[in-house]
């Protein structure tokens, strides 16, 4: 089962190549009422399990939690974070800053 995510339309197709580039189990749409949304975002705002703000930065346990919500791997969700260019603080392995 594909989970839905919230997408501005200005970001859509680029989005959409990339999970299904990448077999990131998602689809990116523009309907407002799924339950996590990818927005843009400032450098160093924090996403959490609703919202995913590209050029942001998230918490590692949150992205571990958001990967589960999500239905993907987290190496899935370490893509589609890269991809984002949001940056993992509090890493639980000493990785990232």
């Amino acid at each position: 089962m594909r989970i839905s995510v919230h997408v501005q339309m200005a970001a859509m197709e680029q989005l959409r190549r990339f999970v299904e580039a990448e077999g990131i189990g998602i689809d990116p749409v523009t309907d407002p009422t799924c339950d996590v949304t990818i927005a843009p975002g400032d450098k160093g705002q924090s996403s959490d399990l609703t919202t995913i703000y590209a050029g942001g930065s998230i918490a590692c346990a949150t992205a571990f939690e958001l990967a589960a919500k999500l239905g993907i791997s987290q190496t899935k969700m370490g893509k589609l974070l890269d991809h984002l260019d949001v940056k993992v603080r509090h890493c639980q392995l000493g990785c990232f800053g």
